[in-house]
């Protein structure tokens, strides 16, 4: 079995405001709930592990007991840092024997299936999987405000989620990250703790349309997409 996780117990501090970014509605619900049905409608998922705040939780269980998502969804206590909900998450997955786990933001709720398939694919082939994009930009690296050098760009990509994993490998990720004491600046991305290791990761194209709302800006183009998608039905 495949098994999707998703960190959102974050307090979403980047967006401001008093309601955590996952939680704001965009199109009649919150953005959580958006990120999980795209988990629910891939017939390569098996089972939905998030990791929300207690407080939280029932709102979410009784969203999904109404839906009738047609697959598990497992709540389970998130913690004070993603690494935290991450632990929590593959500690609780443990019990549904999943063969590869994908680590999803809460707040991508436009990810389509096509996609997640494809991650999870790749990383059932070599193990760990991620989709990224590759830079457009000319990237320069700079220090005091000055340019240090230009990198070559063709060599530059940017991590999206999800990223998969084969679940034994990423367990013993963050095992060892937590036996380190990795800063928790560290642990955001599930993909360089498997790099630790000496193990590849393999890297599946993405989408822009694949957004991270982190920003006021990001939710008002996520209005717009939802509106387009509507108008496209």
């Amino acid at each position: 079995m495949n098994v999707a996780i998703i960190p959102a117990a974050g307090s979403g501090s980047r967006f401001g405001g008093q309601i955590p970014k996952q939680f704001l509605e965009v199109a009649g619900a919150p953005i959580l709930w958006h990120t999980i049905k795209r988990f629910a409608g891939c017939a390569d998922i098996g089972a939905i592990v998030v990791a929300l705040s207690p407080e939280r939780q029932p709102d979410f269980q009784a969203r999904s007991a109404i839906a009738q998502l047609g697959k598990p969804v497992h709540f389970v206590e998130g913690g004070a840092e993603r690494s935290d909900s991450i632990f929590n998450a593959l500690h609780a997955a443990a019990k549904l024997n999943p063969e590869i786990v994908a680590v999803h933001d809460a707040v991508r709720p436009f990810v389509t299936s096509g996609q997640i398939s494809a991650v999870l694919a790749k990383a059932a082939e070599i193990g760990a999987a991620i989709l990224a994009l590759p830079a457009t930009d000319t990237i320069k690296e700079v220090e005091n405000g000055l340019i240090q050098r230009t990198i070559d760009r063709r060599r530059i990509w940017r991590a999206q989620t999800p990223q998969a994993f084969r679940y034994e490998l990423l367990r013993r990720a963050n095992d060892e990250a937590r036996a380190a004491g990795l800063p928790s600046a560290l642990t955001t991305d599930d993909s360089l703790l498997v790099e630790r290791l000496g193990v590849p990761v393999a890297v599946v194209e993405g989408s822009p349309h694949n957004l991270k709302i982190t920003t006021p800006e990001d939710l008002l183009l996520a209005e717009q997409l939802f509106a387009q998608w509507r108008e496209d039905d």
